[in-house]
């Protein structure tokens, strides 16, 4: 009978510790929100530059404005995986 108690006790402890390690996740989530807000703050200020400062006068000039930095992105993770695929 003893063994069974520990079994229940033993399966209790393994799910207060579930709940906690995911309550945890949250907590380290919200603890890198500063992070995360300056990595999309420069990309924010950007589109709302665009928009509100030099707005493009015809739909050509805002396509070339949004297609020119993300062929140069997907330029830079083409030379990216190039180069990790060489390492290995």
């Amino acid at each position: 009978m003893s063994n069974q108690y520990d079994f229940n006790d033993e399966a209790l402890r393994e799910k207060l510790n579930i709940l906690l390690d995911e309550e945890n996740e949250i907590k380290k989530w919200n603890e890198g929100i500063m992070v995360k807000i300056l990595v999309l703050l420069p990309t924010i200020l950007f589109v709302v530059g665009l928009v509100i400062v030099n707005r493009p006068e015809n739909f050509l000039d805002l396509l070339f404005i949004f297609l020119y930095p993300l062929a140069l992105i997907l330029m830079g993770l083409i030379i990216l995986f190039f180069m990790t695929s060489k390492l290995k």
